[in-house]
């Protein structure tokens, strides 16, 4: 499928839904994106077919000569390096007057470390050449709005590769990815990881996204590039949707559309089935897999009295006899086989977590497995 016809789809499935149809009217008559060239990264492939009044791609060193206060999103190009440094009051003025900054890849250092320190920053490990599975991490949020909705339709699990999860799509890491490292767990928000790249580079964010200024500036990341040839078909549609998906959330902002309780994306490419969209709540600090399955979860037992129980979280006693590495974490549903850190149980049904599932479980309130209130 060509990167016209993945925008196509994007856009038809955006207007199936009754909350998108006003969003993608809206951008299609005020969205401004600017894409700014890499020698990397060729995002013209991908912007010329968005849906947006003003769609315009650029050299590096153009940026000098850009009004970048009449577009709603700038995105720079890996490794942008070619932006000239004059330019970087121009990029934070931006960002501080309330404009949103999408960059990729190797930009990390180039920009976001020069002209947004103390974020993130790259951990100076340098990925292969690899596709790698992706877990979405909230799928609450809206740069994520109908993603892992869309990615479990039986039109992608036919191209879907063999080990990969329903619930997942793979990403293409180029030659020398920069893993992304976060310096401010608090203010920086992880969207999209993969555990995969944890293990190997020692970092799993895939996408993070944090505000800037005090007038809805926004600076989003993403590891490797927006075309993301060899992530396959699957890959490039979630990398459309979050690409759309930002600038629909900038002009809705802009323009005051409101967000309402209406069906989300039909389940079937066939059949619609209505289900109930859920709000945007930010994740817990350092969330880097994948989020919980609702189905799994269980009723609170409430024990007839009418209140829900409690459970002490408890960190697991790795020379027990009861306790094994090939057990799985009942949050992510990885083993700890590999694992180096810390291992978690619930006292009241013994379910194991990894320490940064445990924070990011702690963000619904109850245990995974056993429904009871997690106090630390």
């Amino acid at each position: 499928m060509s990167w016209k016809d993945l925008y196509s789809e994007v856009k038809k499935r955006k207007m199936e839904a009754l909350n998108k149809k006003d969003v993608v009217q809206a951008v299609e008559k005020h969205g401004k994106i600017l894409a700014v060239n890499g020698r990397y990264e060729k995002p013209k492939k991908v912007i010329e077919h968005m849906y947006a009044s003003l769609k315009n791609v650029i050299k590096e060193k153009e940026i000098m000569k850009e009004d970048l206060s009449q577009y709603d999103v700038v995105l720079i190009g890996c490794p942008g390096s070619d932006i000239p440094h004059a330019a970087y009051p121009k990029v934070k003025d931006f960002v501080m007057n309330g404009g949103w900054l999408i960059t990729t890849d190797w930009a990390i250092q180039s920009i976001i470390e020069n002209i947004f320190p103390g974020f993130i920053r790259w951990n100076r490990a340098k990925t292969a050449d690899a596709v790698v599975a992706c877990q979405v991490i909230n799928p609450n949020h809206p740069f994520l709005d109908g993603v892992l909705s869309e990615i479990q339709q039986s039109k992608w699990q036919k191209q879907t590769v063999k080990n990969t999860k329903k619930s997942e799509f793979r990403w293409w890491l180029e030659t020398r990815s920069f893993p992304i490292q976060i310096l401010d767990p608090q203010a920086v928000r992880v969207l999209i990881g993969s555990w995969e790249i944890q293990k190997k580079w020692g970092e799993s964010p895939v996408l993070v996204e944090f505000d800037y200024g005090k007038k809805g500036g926004r600076v989003i990341h993403m590891i490797s590039h927006t075309h993301l040839q060899k992530g396959g078909a699957k890959g490039k549609y979630a990398s459309a949707l979050i690409l759309t998906n930002i600038l629909d959330e900038k002009v809705s902002q802009k323009m005051g559309i409101s967000k309402v309780s209406t069906p989300g994306y039909v389940s079937d490419w066939q059949t619609p089935h209505a289900q109930p969209q859920q709000q945007y709540q930010p994740p817990l600090e350092e969330q880097w897999v994948s989020p919980p399955q609702q189905a799994d979860y269980l009723t609170p037992s409430t024990g007839g009295s009418g209140l829900t129980e409690t459970s002490q979280i408890i960190e697991a006693n790795i020379n027990s006899a009861d306790f094994s590495y090939a057990n799985k974490c009942i949050y992510c549903e990885y083993d700890f086989t590999e694992y180096k850190g810390k291992i978690y149980l619930c006292q009241a049904c013994k379910a194991p977590y990894h320490e940064n599932c445990i924070n990011s479980q702690i963000n619904e309130g109850i245990c995974k497995k056993c429904g009871r209130i997690l106090l630390w």
